[in-house]
């Protein structure tokens, strides 16, 4: 049994530490104009301080883009921020942030063995691990994403991706077979039926991999994504999805995935 004291030294020790990663994560959300986030897409620059979340200002109530500037160490605060119940997912939070065009494809839906499964979700422009927000608290940080671009699934054929490990190995896989460098061109996954994409997924748990491999806590990382348009509606016709390590001035990665039912 603990002791009175105890309980106070062990909660005071908690706060201590929970300030310590608050630190550690240094998480800032900003908004930038569209233009700044177009000269900074697709380019080797640092837009903004490190541990910076910025969100690109709606063009005509779209999402444009955003950016997280990143170090390994702030990284793995964010994350054990998540693991010790510090910052929980939300998904009241979530419904609440504003998701351009879901509400036009929200009622769309297959039954996979009895289940309803939806063809669109409310997806993140950047992963929850590298922002700790659901969007509810900055505007175009949500976009309205297909299951398969955002998890990889496809209900519509009976395709669901319970575990995309197999993926992500790939993935890392040719990153350090091309000399830590993956431009991928064929977003096709190999062995899969006709038309199954790799997902957004599939590449955050990536760039997750590739930020966490580096020894030093203080490598740089930007990763950006932009949406792309053909048309005049509010769904993005694609992603385009970037990862640099801006300590030692490469592109880690870059592909653009549709965003296909």
């Amino acid at each position: 049994m603990r002791r009175h004291g105890q309980d106070e030294a062990d909660d005071a020790d908690e706060i201590t530490q929970s300030q310590a990663l608050f630190e550690e994560a240094q998480v800032e959300y900003r908004y930038i104009t569209t233009a700044q986030f177009e000269q900074t897409m697709n380019h080797l620059d640092n837009p903004g301080q490190l541990g910076d979340v910025l969100v690109a200002e709606m063009a005509q109530g779209r999402p444009v883009g955003a950016v997280a500037l990143l170090t390994t160490g702030i990284l793995k605060a964010r994350q054990a921020m998540i693991q010790t119940g510090i910052i929980e997912r939300s998904d009241e939070k979530r419904k609440s942030a504003n998701t351009l065009g879901y509400d036009l494809v929200s009622h769309q839906y297959a039954e996979v063995a009895g289940k309803q499964f939806n063809l669109y979700h409310r997806t993140h422009l950047l992963p929850f691990r590298f922002t700790l927000s659901e969007g509810d608290n900055i505007d175009g940080l949500l976009f309205t994403g297909t299951a398969h671009l955002n998890h990889g699934d496809r209900p519509q054929i009976n395709y669901l991706m319970l575990h995309n490990q197999a993926r992500v190995n790939q993935l890392y896989a040719a990153y350090q077979n091309n000399h830590y460098r993956l431009v991928l061109s064929d977003v096709h996954v190999p062995g899969e039926v006709a038309g199954t994409n790799y997902s957004l997924d599939d590449f955050e748990q990536l760039a997750t991999r590739i930020i966490l491999s580096k020894k030093q806590s203080e490598t740089e990382f930007k990763y950006e994504v932009s949406c792309d348009y053909d048309t005049e509606g509010p769904l993005p016709q694609s992603i385009t999805v970037n990862l640099w390590d801006l300590t030692h001035q490469t592109l880690a990665f870059t592909v653009t995935l549709p965003n296909d039912i």
